[in-house]
Parts: structure tokens; C-alpha cells; sequence
């Protein structure tokens, strides 16, 4: 009975059947008396039945009864592969997978299985997250019939999905070997290869990819390879050519646009997304895109005139407003700047923006108590909690010589926003600014208390007490935090090179200062500490070396002293 053909039973074949089967047909499975459930092995009448009722269930959603029915199947022919694979996908359809499993075990065990059932079982296993399972049987189809190719295509997709690179580039490459113009190979394999770092392998894979067989889903693929090892030209080639075949594909058109502005060609990318805004359906995303552009381009007048356009195609889209402001500001029209400013109305997006950027206007222009009166208004009348204006306005009134307003600022801050981190950063870096160093330090513990991995903090806390000489333990494991966070970081890897040279520990604190000063060498701090830490390894001469770099790059008079006293004591030595 080839029970793969078997879907829906016409009323006549039912009813003869019901008759062979010897049970009436307004009972359902569940109500079929106890002798057909026993019934003998090997039916084909009883399994056809029992699997086409099994089979109306499943596709009318009453999986449970298709459950039961394709079991009584079973039971009239154990010896039927198509059945239990049926009852297998209802199971995992049922989120049963454990009996699912059972089922695909006991195929597993009868014989004889070919290897495409095989390969069906191992897809299914991976599907129920039984990797080790699918591998085996994938492995024994291929030590039964090493020709067996695609049992050896599938198991190194499994080792490639599971990240075991070396096993799946050697199953695919003998995939490879067996078939040349594999088409999903080497789809495989140019993966694999882009995945591992194989540039030279990953490219020549592409190229007969395209070649043999274009396709928009690989060619894209192969278009990101190549912005991936920043081959911008090639990867433009591709959209260019994908864009040919369809003109429409607005993806294509981004993308290209992307490349261009990273190839410094913004008039080509200005040209596209013109193009883009036809067909886009957020075509003031694209508008706004363009503006953007135009400044970049420092296009101030072209700018100023599309921005204008958009505020009348746009008219609620208060985030043009401060573009145009900048490029009328770029233009020397502060006035005009100020004007589009003030407009931004206060529950739209762009009013934080808005408010930040006027206030910098004022600054600017040294109105200070201008500054500062927007900001209170601002503060007062929107309903949005604007941190960023707290900041701001402690900002101005430090700049005004008024510190002790500042503080009032943000202790209404930190009353308003009692359980934000980044208020009591702001607040801690406000203090030091004015010279209030332990509130400073006080505040940078809040931090850590509501935030136990704040790098900066970490960074902040662990450099002063490593100045101050306290706590050097817990100061080494906060800046080892630290530059874990931030490895790149110059100024926080200088923390850790310092937290040495506290503890004692010349030689790494030497190491350490070499790495911040290979990240920000210009950095004044950073050359007069590498120069301490050589001065006591005893390298007098490199020691004099980063103290004339120091003293070039202090602009303060007293620090340019202090470094000047300390090369003056080495020099005589260091010659």
C-alpha cells in the first residue's frame, strides 16, 4: 500500500473501508471496539483506514484524534516507514518530541532504511535539537555509500551551523571534490570561507558562484562580502547591476547610496536617493537623508532650499527645523537660525535637539542669561523628562562663573531622576569640573551603586584613589574592569598603567602607559606619566624623552613647570 498517495478518501472508498475494517463509521477512533485495536499485523485494509482517518483529522486541526488514529494505523502494519513518519510530524506539530523521537528511533531500527529516509531523519532530528543524532546518521550513509554526496552536503551545513568550521570545510570541500559545479557547494563554501577569514578563497568561491549562476540572493550576499573586506568598488558593481534587473528594489538603491557616501561620491548618493524618494514609501525619510547629505557636502545654499521644501511638503516634521538652522548658521545667519529654532514645537521629536541647539547659539554669542532662561522655560513647560537640559543648564551657569547654581541644577536633577545613573555621572563630573573633588568621587560611587559595570565610572573612581594612594587593591580590579570594557580607550588604559605605578609595579606600569600612549599620544597626562614610570625603571633617557613631549603639550603654565623640575633632575644623568 503506498500510503504517500492517500489524502482525502472519496465517500464510496470510505464506506467499503468502514466495511473491511469492520467497524462503523459515526464512531470515532476512540470508540473503536477493543478487537480492530488488536488487530492482526500487516492489514493493509485496517492501516489504510485508520491512516486516512488519521490523515481528515490532522488536516481539520483535531490533532489529538490524528494521534490516535495514526497509532491504531501502526498497529495493523508496525512494518510501515511512511506511517511512523507521519505520526513522527504530528508529534512535533503537538510539541511531543520526546514521543517523536520514539518513532523516528524505531524506523531507525527497521530494515531495511535507504539513505534518503535516513537523510529525512537526520533533518528532523536537528529539528528537535538532537545535533549529535543527525550527525551520526548522516556519517553512517556516508561510510554505507561514500558517493552518497548529498548526506556529505548536509552534515557540513550542520558543522558549519554549529560553529565547527574545520569539520564542516572538510566535508564540504570532499563535497566539492565529488561534484565541481555543486551550485549549493559552493554557496556553502564561500560562506564558510568569508565566515573563517579565507578572503582569497571566499572571493574566487563568489566569482563562480556569479558566474555559473546569478541570482539576486547570492550576488546580494556576495555584494555585503565584499563592503565586508571593504571592497566598495565591486560591491557598487553588484548593485549597479542588480538595480538593472530590478529597477524598484529600494533595498539595492539604499545600499548603493550607503556606498557611494563611504566612497566620498555624495553627489552620486544624492542621485540615488532622488531616485529612491520616487518609489519609497517614506518618502520624507529619504528627503531628510538627502538634507543630511547636503550639509555633509557643505552645500549650504542647495541645503537651505531643499530643507525649506521639505518644511512645506512636511509641515508637522519639526526635525528639519534644526538642520535648517545649522545651515543657515553655517552661513553666518545666526538670526535666521535662531528663528527656525524657536518654532520647534515642544511634544515634537526634534524639540531636545531644538532646545540644545539654540542654547549653543546663545553661547556663542556669550547671552548666557539668554541661554538660561530658555532652558528653565523649557524645563517648565515640556512634559518629557529632558536630562540632557539639566545638564546643559549647569553647563551655562558654570561657564558664567555661578558653580553654586549648577549644583542647585542638578540636585533638582537627581531629585527628579533619584535612580539614574547617568545623572549622578553628570553631577560627579560637574563637581570635579569645579573643583569639589571628593563629592565628586562620592557621586561617582552612586553611579556604581546603581550600575556595578559602569566603565567610565569604574575608570573615574579607581584613578582617584590611585592618585590619592588608598584602596590600590580595589582601584587595580576597577580599572582592569574598565579596560575590559573600553580596550581601545587611551585614557582609561593610562588609569591602569597609573594603578600600577601607585602599587609599586614599575615595569607593567611602564608596559601599560606604552599601550595608552600608542592610543592617544598627543594626550599631555599620558606622555608625563610613561615619562615617571621610565624615570623609575631607570630609562632616564626614554623618561626625558616623553617629559619634552609633555611639556610641548601641556598648555597650562604650572604643569609645563612641574614636568620642566622633573626633567631637569634626570638630564644631567639622562645625557
Amino acid at each position: 500500500m503506498n500510503y504517500r498517495k492517500i489524502f482525502i478518501i472519496p465517500a464510496t472508498s470510505l464506506l467499503l473501508l468502514l466495511l473491511l475494517a469492520g467497524c462503523a463509521a459515526h464512531h470515532p477512533p476512540s470508540a473503536i471496539p477493543e478487537e480492530i485495536a488488536v488487530a492482526e499485523p500487516d492489514d493493509p485494509s485496517c492501516a489504510s483506514f485508520y491512516f486516512s482517518w488519521g490523515h481528515i483529522a490532522e488536516m481539520d486541526g483535531r490533532l489529538e484524534e490524528a494521534q490516535d488514529a495514526y497509532t491504531k494505523a501502526l498497529v495493523c502494519d508496525q512494518h510501515s516507514i511512511y506511517i511512523r513518519q507521519r505520526l513522527a510530524y504530528l508529534l512535533i506539530a503537538m510539541g511531543k518530541k520526546e514521543q517523536a523521537t520514539l518513532q523516528l528511533e524505531k524506523i531507525l531500527e527497521s530494515s531495511p532504511v535507504d539513505n534518503s529516509t535516513r537523510l529525512d531523519l537526520a533533518g528532523i532530528f536537528e529539528n528537535l535539537g538532537k545535533t549529535a543524532k543527525a550527525i551520526a546518521i548522516l556519517q553512517k550513509n556516508i561510510s554505507h555509500d561514500p558517493k552518497d554526496n548529498q548526506s556529505r552536503l548536509t552534515l557540513g551545513y550542520l558543522y558549519f551551523r554549529h560553529e565547527r568550521f574545520a569539520e564542516a570545510r572538510k566535508a564540504l570541500e570532499e563535497h566539492m571534490a565529488q561534484e565541481p559545479d555543486s551550485y549549493a557547494g559552493s554557496v556553502m563554501l564561500a560562506k564558510l570561507y568569508r565566515t573563517m577569514g579565507e578572503v582569497e578563497r571566499a572571493r574566487t568561491m563568489y566569482d563562480q558562484i556569479l558566474e555559473r549562476n546569478w541570482s539576486s540572493l547570492q550576488a546580494l550576499d556576495a555584494a555585503e562580502f565584499y563592503e565586508q573586506i571593504m571592497e566598495y568598488d565591486q560591491a557598487v558593481a553588484i548593485y549597479q547591476k542588480l538595480l538593472e534587473e530590478e529597477p524598484d528594489q529600494d533595498t539595492y538603491r539604499r545600499k548603493l547610496a550607503g556606498l557611494y557616501m563611504v566612497l566620498g561620491k555624495p553627489e552620486q548618493a544624492v542621485v540615488e536617493l532622488k531616485t529612491l524618494k520616487k518609489s519609497s514609501p517614506e518618502p520624507e525619510k529619504v528627503d531628510l537623508a538627502i538634507g543630511r547629505l547636503l550639509l555633509e557636502q557643505k552645500k549650504y545654499e542647495e541645503a537651505i532650499s531643499h530643507l525649506r521644501r521639505m518644511l512645506v511638503d512636511y509641515p508637522r516634521m519639526d526635525m528639519v527645523r534644526p538642520l535648517l538652522a545649522l545651515a543657515y548658521y553655517e552661513t553666518g545667519d545666526s538670526k535666521a537660525a535662531q528663528k527656525e529654532l524657536a518654532q520647534v514645537e515642544v511634544d515634537s521629536k526634534g524639540y531636545e535637539d531644538a532646545i540644545l541647539m539654540l542654547v549653543r547659539l546663545y553661547q556663542d554669542e556669550n547671552k548666557l542669561a539668554e541661554a538660561a532662561e530658555i532652558l528653565e522655560q523649557a524645563l517648565q513647560v515640556s512634559s518629557e523628562e529632558h536630562q540632557r537640559f539639566f545638564f546643559m543648564l549647569a553647563a551655562v551657569y558654570h561657564k558664567n562663573k555661578e558653580p553654586q547654581k549648577g549644583i542647585a541644577v542638578f540636585e533638582r536633577a537627581v531629585q527628579r531622576f533619584p535612580e539614574e545613573s547617568q545623572v549622578w555621572f553628570e553631577y560627579g563630573l560637574y563637581m570635579d569640573r569645579i573643583g569639589r573633588q571628593q563629592e565628586a568621587l562620592n557621586h561617582m560611587v552612586r553611579v556604581l551603586e546603581l550600575d556595578p559595570d559602569d566603565p567610565y565610572a569604574l575608570n573615574y573612581v579607581g584613578y582617584t584613589w590611585a592618585e590619592a594612594g588608598i584602596n590600590l587593591d580595589q582601584a587595580l580590579d576597577y580599572v582592569q574592569r574598565a579596560v575590559a570594557a573600553l580596550p581601545e580607550d587611551g585614557f582609561v588604559r593610562d588609569s591602569l598603567g597609573w594603578v600600577y605605578y601607585r602599587r609599586g609595579d614599575f615595569d607593567q606600569a611602564v608596559t601599560e602607559l606604552a599601550r595608552a600612549w600608542a592610543l592617544q599620544p598627543e594626550d599631555p597626562t599620558i606622555n608625563e606619566h610613561l615619562g615617571d614610570a621610565y624615570r623609575k625603571t631607570g630609562s632616564l633617557t626614554q623618561a626625558a624623552e616623553y617629559y619634552e613631549k609633555a611639556i610641548e603639550l601641556f598648555e597650562d603654565a604650572k604643569k609645563r613647570a612641574l614636568v620642566r623640575r622633573k626633567l631637569e633632575e634626570i638630564r644631567p644623568v639622562a645625557r
